[in-house]
Order: structure tokens, then sequence, then C-alpha cells
């Protein structure tokens, strides 16, 4: 399928993010709007595709935290099972070494990688994949830690895919000189997007309120791929289809057979919800299914004509004491189902507490699936 600007770009204004105040929004993504499974499944295959051919030989695929983990993980299923995958985290991951980098415009700056998979990597190229290619700092950056830290990475080539690249062909041509280049689904031509949101009358996000609507809770039982250190693609098919097989199977006995279904990542865990939904999709035919997520992004919520957010709630976190999460679009639903791999019990009870007061007039029947 072809995909064209109009499909995968919104424009939004960053609240209070003083590096940058405009955020490029695709409402195909799964992220901060509503959309079907499939659909969004279906634009991320058609990115993994373009990759194969450009780079079927790639050794590792990295996806970054926390906009593309789906985008990437959706791409790496579109190579063979040996593909290594890989996402960078801005979650802890315990006595695992890390690697630090910075992504300089973001409102959570600091992003982390796992080393391990990397030092044992012998590859002529790696692919990299982010939502969104504007500068390519970020690119920059994490390229010069890897091949500083492993020196068997400095003659590695490196491409990065995305959904959206506005790279001038100036820039593009300095980082070629680095062994990178670019492959896009839809590149986009730069402007000046600043410009564009300094007139956008936006409020921030308010905080929802907290609500003790009961909620059911679903131990899955199939374990979720190791995204954050390090798998292949194989081995994360298997196991998504496992647990979308086993999560869907039991919702299929609880949900009504007609009527609008949430499946709601929460930050970095956004794939296991999708593919949870897509197999609702194809195996509930009277069933509307929808999938967004949470996410660390405070956007300005402005209700004008064609702007993404119209509306949206500040969340407790499902990983984190302190941390502030947000959600949008926030519509009507016979049930939102939550799908975390937060092990964290106090702070799934919390967000999910938050979560059902930021329904009140839009859904009254919630389940939390733990992954």
């Amino acid at each position: 399928m072809i995909y064209r600007e109009q499909d995968v770009l919104r424009l939004a204004r960053r609240w209070k993010n003083a590096k940058r105040s405009y955020l490029l929004v695709d409402p195909l993504q799964g992220k901060h709007v509503p959309v079907s499974p499939q659909a969004a499944l279906a634009m991320m295959r058609s990115l993994g595709t373009l990759l194969l051919r450009e780079a079927g030989d790639a050794g590792l695929l990295i996806g970054f935290a926390e906009t593309a983990t789906a985008i990437s993980g959706a791409a790496a299923l579109c190579f063979g099972a040996e593909l290594q995958y890989l996402q960078t985290t801005r979650e802890s991951c315990g006595d695992v070494r890390m690697l630090e980098f910075a992504e300089e415009h973001s409102h959570a700056v600091t992003q982390q990688i796992a080393s391990a998979p990397l030092a044992a990597l012998r590859t002529r190229r790696i692919i990299m994949i982010d939502d969104e290619i504007s500068t390519g700092r970020t690119i920059e950056n994490i390229i010069a830690v890897l091949r500083r830290e492993f020196p068997a990475l400095r003659e590695t080539a490196f491409v990065i895919g995305s959904i959206i690249c506005r790279l001038s062909e100036e820039r593009r041509r300095a980082l070629s000189e680095q062994n990178i280049r670019f492959v896009s689904l839809v590149p986009v031509a730069d402007r000046d997007f600043e410009s564009a949101v300094s007139g956008m009358d936006a409020e921030p996000p308010v905080m929802a309120e907290r609500s003790d609507l009961p909620y059911t809770t679903y131990h899955a039982q199939c374990p979720l791929p190791a995204f954050r250190t390090g798998t292949n693609a194989g081995t994360m098919q298997t196991a998504l289809d496992r647990f979308a097989a086993e999560c869907g199977s039991y919702l299929e006995e609880k949900l009504p057979s007609a009527g609008r279904i949430l499946l709601l990542g929460t930050e970095e865990c956004m794939l296991p919800a999708m593919m949870t939904g897509q197999y609702l999709e194809t195996h509930c035919p009277g069933l509307s299914v929808f999938t967004h997520a949470t996410t660390r992004s405070p956007i300005g919520i402005c209700r004008a004509e064609g702007y993404p957010c119209p509306n949206g709630v500040q969340l407790a976190s499902f990983y984190e004491a302190e941390r502030v999460n947000y959600l949008y679009n926030i519509r009507d639903y016979d049930a939102v189902v939550v799908v975390t791999d937060s092990t964290d019990d106090a702070q799934c009870r919390l967000a999910m507490q938050y979560l059902a007061g930021a329904f009140p007039q839009h859904c009254n029947t919630f389940y939390l699936i733990r992954g």
C-alpha cells in the first residue's frame, strides 16, 4: 500500500517543551490516536517490507522507545527468524549493563540500550527504526556511542528506517559520509512547523480523578519477548502469536459479541496490545477494535478542527511512582483492555484507578492484562 503525507501526519503543539514546540502525530501509529490494530500493523509491515528490500542482510534491528517500539517490532517480523531485535528503553533493566545516549529534543532526554547483544554482534549492517526523522541528531548520538564502545561496529553500515523523514539532501549527504543512510515510508518536505503551531490556542491536559470502579485482572501465562535485552525475530513472532491468542481467547469469552473495544498499551509496551487487538478483529467480526497507548509526552489540548488531540488527561504511570503519563483522544467504548508488561502491582492498581477516572462518561468496563 502507498502512504501519503496526509495519511500519516498531523501537527500538534507540545506542552512546555522549550527545545521543540511541535509534535508530528501519526494517526495510524497507534500511540496518540485510536486506530484499527490491523491498519496500524499494515503500515508498520509496509515499512518492514521496504527495509527488507533495501537492507535484507542486516543482522540487527534496533527500535527507539517509546513511540517506535511497535513500528520496529512489527517491521522486524518481516525479516527472517534469525534477525536480532533490540529496543532502546527508559525503563530500568535491573543488573543488565546499559549504554546511555541522548535524544536531545525529547521531553525525556536520556535513553539506554543493552550492551550484551551489541558486544556479541558481527554484522555488516544494522537497521535502526524511529517513527520520524527530523535532524538525525539522535541517530548520530547513538551511533557515536556504539562505535566508541564497540570498535567492531566502526565499519558497520547503518540503515535508518522511519515512517516520516524530512532530512534535507545536504544533511543526508553529510550522514552518508558516516556510512548512515535513510529509508522512509513517506518523505516529507521540511518546513517551519514551529511557526505553524505558535498561534494554536492549546491548554494542558488535566489530571484525571481517581475512581474505585472495579476492573478484572488477567495474568498471561505466555511470556512476552525480551524486547529490551535482546531477542530474535523468530522467537518474537512465536511469543507474540501465543500471547495474542491466549489473551484474545480469554477476552472472547468476556467481551460482548458486538461493540467498541479499546486495546490500550502502556508507554513502551505497544505491540502486544496491537497483536491482541488484531486477534480480536480477526476472530470477533462483530467488534470494532481500536488501539493506542499511554505516553510520557505532554501535548497541548486544542479543539480546533483537524487538531489530533482534542482531549486528553494526565494519569499515573503503570511503571513508576512520580512519573506522569498522558492519554489522548478518549472516546466511547464498551470495554477498555489495558495490556502492560509492568511488574509493579501498586503502580498498576493506581494507574487503573486514574484510567477509570478518565472515562467517567465513556466506559465502565475495564480489564488489565499483565504480560
